[in-house]
This record gives C-alpha cells, structure tokens and sequence, in this order.
C-alpha cells in the first residue's frame, strides 16, 4: 500500500475533478469560463496556427494512434515484455471505451458555432484531451521505466509528451469541436485511466521478472 500511496493520491485528485465537472459543467460559471477561454483562444486564429492545429487534431486521432500502438505492441512482443505489451493494448482500448461510454452518458453537444472541422459524437469530456494522456502518458512512462535512460533524456521525453498532449488538446478548443471544460474533464479521466494503468505495470511487472529469475535459476 505504501509504495502506491502517491499514486493513489494522484488518482484522488483526478477522480476529484473529473467528478466536480461532471457536476457544474452546465453551470454559469463554466459556462462563462469555456466562453472566455474559446474566444481568447480562438483570437489568435490565422492560417499558420490553423494548419498547426488541424495537424495536431490529426496526430491525436486513430489514424496516427493505430500504427503507432501496433509497432510498439510487435516492439514489445518482439523484447518478450508481454505484459507490457498487453497493457499497452488494455491502456488504448480501455480508454477509448470508456471516453465513448462517458460521452454517451452525459451527452453534451459540440459547440455548434466558429468550427473550423466536422467532428461528430458528443463533447464531454474531450476524447483527444483523454486518449493523448492515457496513451502518450504511458508510452513515456513505459519507455522511461523499461529502457536504461539518463535524467536528460527522461526530462527530454516527458516535456515531448507532454508538449503533444497539450497541443493537441488545445487544438480541439482552437478549433471550435469541444468546450475548455470539455478538455480538462478529459485530462481529469484520462488522467486517472493513466494512474491506474501505471499501478498495474508496477504491480505485475516486477511478477513477471521475478518469474522469468525464478525459471532461469
């Protein structure tokens, strides 16, 4: 229990803020925060940052996130890390489930005005703000912790993925598809996804270690 207690402290403080969002988004107060944000975002609009945009939409949708999951999946297989590759797979498609469950259950519309492209479905919480922190988290969080790196590199790697993370989420604002309480609801779930998905690594991983010692000896 100890060695998760920042861990679940983590998931706490997700699972905390998806929950209060899920309560006020159709509150005045959000409804004047997503108002202010969307216009003071959607300001700078001009054609560099909306090529820029667009292309981060595209890098965090499945036609980027398939061939990507699929290389590290045969990567994994190939280094006989199963379980890695197994929660790699459970890590993308669980939260891609659980983003089209929790969009059917609230059912907020898109914003219907200033959108740049056609997205479909419903809104909140935000499925690339969700499935950029669950999948880009956890490759960096598996690359880190699986592969010999040097502190540089480790910083290096989580300003990267965090760098997409957050274009791509404010990509969907930019772009007039999802509310800003739709990306931070969505940061809040895949977040807790992401904590989850960790805990899981680290409980079974050192297992399989540990048998493939035990076998060896």
């Amino acid at each position: 229990m100890k060695r998760y207690r920042h861990l679940y402290m983590l998931l706490f403080v997700f699972l905390i803020g998806f929950v209060v969002l899920s309560f006020s988004y159709q509150t005045s107060f959000i409804d004047q925060f997503d108002h202010v944000v969307s216009n003071y975002i959607q300001s700078f609009r001009n054609e560099y940052f909306t090529a820029y945009f667009v292309w981060m939409s595209y890098i965090g949708s499945k036609k980027v996130y398939f061939p990507v999951l699929f290389i590290l999946f045969m990567y994994f297989l190939i280094r006989r890390r199963y379980m890695t590759a197994i929660l790699l797979m459970i890590n993308f498609y669980g939260s891609r489930h659980m983003n089209y469950m929790l969009k059917l259950w609230y059912e907020r519309p898109r914003p219907d005005i200033s959108q740049l492209v056609t997205a479909t479905g419903y809104s909140f919480p935000s499925g690339h703000a969700m499935n950029a922190v669950t999948f880009l988290g956890f490759i960096a969080y598996i690359t880190i912790t699986e592969h010999r790196l040097q502190l540089h590199q480790k910083l290096l790697l989580i300003v990267i993925a965090c760098f997409f993370i957050f274009s791509i989420s404010i990509s969907r604002i930019y772009l007039g598809v999802h509310y800003p309480s739709d990306i931070l609801a969505g940061w809040a779930a895949g977040g807790s996804w992401l904590v989850l998905c960790i805990m899981f690594h680290q409980t079974f991983i050192p297992q399989v270690a540990d048998n493939k010692s035990s076998v060896s000896s």
